[in-house]
C-alpha cells in the first residue's frame, strides 16, 4: 500500500543548506520542486528574498518507510560580503563580475547668460550684480531653464591603479541608462578607481573614487540620502535618480550588491546652490 507523500511544512533560516529526512503522512500530492521560497515577516527586505530548491527522492512511498527531502536556500549576498569600500579603494573579496551603467549626465551651463542666484545679473549676462539680490530681471535665469544647456562628462576606469581608460564621453542626450558601460571581470584583490569630470569652456577638475573629495560619493542600498539631495523639493530632484530613491528621497534604494556612485561636477562649495550630486550618477553592480 503507497500514500502520498505530504508537503513540507514552512523553513526557517535554520534550514539553510540543510539536508532533512522527512517521514511523509496524509494524502495529498507532494510538489517535487519550489523554485523560490519566500519568507515573510520584517527579518528581509523586499529586495532579500531567499530563494533555493526543493527535492523528495520519492512521491509515492510506502507505509512505514521514509524519503528523503532535501532543500537548499540562498540569502542574496550584500555589498559588503562581496567589495570592501573605502575612501580610497573599491575592492572585491572574491572574483566578481563588475558592470557598470550611466544614469544620467545633467551637467548644465547657463551659456555666459546671467544667474540671479549665483549673484549674477540676468540683465546683463555674463556680469556680477552689483547688489546682492538681482533685481534686473523679473525670474532667475538659471531656475527658469531659459539659458541652460546640457554639457559634455567624460567618465574613466582604472584597475589596480593602472592609466585612466574612457568608458563613456557625452551628454544627456546620449545617455542610455539601460546600456553597459564596463563589463569585466575582477579577481579577488584588484582595486577599482572611477573617474568623471566634465567640460564648459574648459575641462573641469577630475573627481575619483580614490581621491577622498567631497564632489564624488559612493552609496549603498539603505544608506541615507546625501541632505544636498533630501532636502530639495521632490519635483527639484533629477528625474534619472528619482527610481533609484525612496519615496520620500531620505534613503537609497538599489540592489543589494550595486554602487551608487554621485558626482558634482562645478560646484566646489557644499553651501552652494547647485551643489547637489545630481550632475551625474553610475551604478555599478557585483555579480
Amino acid at each position: 500500500m503507497y500514500r502520498r507523500a505530504d508537503p513540507p511544512s514552512v523553513l526557517t533560516p535554520q534550514h539553510k543548506n540543510m539536508k532533512h529526512h522527512h517521514t511523509p503522512r496524509g494524502g495529498r500530492t507532494l510538489i517535487l520542486g519550489i523554485a523560490c521560497l519566500g519568507l515573510s515577516g520584517q527579518a528581509f527586505a523586499q529586495n532579500e528574498i531567499p530563494r533555493g530548491t526543493l527535492a523528495v527522492d520519492n512521491s509515492l512511498v510506502r507505509v512505514g518507510t521514509q524519503s528523503q527531502l532535501t532543500w537548499n536556500i540562498q540569502y542574496p549576498e550584500k555589498i559588503t560580503d562581496l567589495v570592501d569600500v573605502t575612501t580610497e579603494s573599491i575592492t572585491p573579496m572574491e572574483e566578481l563580475q563588475l558592470r557598470v551603467r550611466i544614469l544620467g549626465a545633467k551637467l548644465k551651463s547657463n551659456n555666459g547668460h546671467g544667474n540671479n542666484a549665483d549673484s549674477m545679473d540676468s540683465g546683463n549676462p555674463g556680469k556680477k550684480s552689483t547688489t546682492t539680490t538681482d533685481r534686473s530681471g523679473s525670474l532667475d535665469d538659471e531656475s527658469s531653464g531659459k539659458w541652460l544647456a546640457d554639457q559634455p562628462v567624460e567618465i574613466l576606469w582604472s584597475k589596480n591603479k593602472s592609466s585612466w581608460q574612457r568608458i563613456f564621453y557625452g551628454s544627456q542626450s546620449t545617455v542610455v541608462s539601460t546600456n553597459v558601460v564596463l563589463d569585466t571581470v575582477l579577481a579577488k584583490g584588484d582595486s577599482v578607481d572611477f573617474g568623471a569630470r566634465g567640460y564648459l569652456t574648459s575641462w573641469l577638475p577630475l573627481y575619483c573614487t580614490s581621491s577622498n573629495c567631497r564632489n564624488l560619493i559612493v552609496l549603498k542600498n539603505g544608506d541615507p540620502t546625501p541632505p544636498q539631495i533630501a532636502s530639495k523639493q521632490y519635483g527639484q530632484i533629477e528625474g534619472f535618480l528619482k527610481p533609484y530613491l525612496s519615496t520620500d528621497a531620505k534613503t537609497v534604494k538599489i540592489g543589494p550588491t550595486e554602487l551608487l556612485i554621485l558626482v558634482e561636477l562645478d560646484q566646489t562649495e557644499p553651501l552652494a546652490v547647485g551643489f547637489d550630486y545630481q550632475d551625474l550618477g553610475l551604478l555599478a553592480t557585483f555579480n
